[in-house]
């Protein structure tokens, strides 16, 4: 049953690991735009699976709410209000303006953060009791 959980938070982190490598290689705007909005959905879809699996690993093995539990939640809500920030930033921003490239370093900036959270829940959480 864990593993139905750790699954999706590898693929949420590689899919972060490959957007941070896709906005340092891709130098056309649009095309950036267009692939950040795009790969949202499968960002979205992570992170309900990450969400509902937790809540079934936790309902099915009877766990209570713990120190573990609760760092993973506000792992999911700072991850969340990452991903919110992110998608507002690139949805006003306008390719081929001087602002686009002080989006791209914001965004660029989430998604290390994002990176960093998963991998600070993921090598933390498990030690704690």
């Amino acid at each position: 049953m864990i593993q139905l959980h750790i699954w999706p938070v590898v693929a949420l982190a590689f899919l972060i690991a490959l957007n941070i490598v896709v906005i340092l290689m891709q130098k056309d705007d649009r095309k950036l735009k267009k692939y950040l909005r795009i790969q949202a959905t499968a960002w979205t879809t992570l992170m309900s699976m990450i969400l509902f699996t937790g809540a079934a690993v936790m309902a099915y093995l009877h766990i209570g709410f713990s120190v573990k539990i609760i760092l993973m939640i506000v792992a999911a809500v700072a991850l969340s209000s990452l991903e919110i920030r992110r998608h507002y930033l690139i949805k006003r921003s306008r390719p081929g303006n001087e602002c686009f490239s002080d989006a791209r370093k914001k965004v660029l900036r989430y998604y290390i953060f994002q990176l960093l959270w998963i991998l600070m829940i993921g090598g933390f959480v498990p030690q704690l009791p």
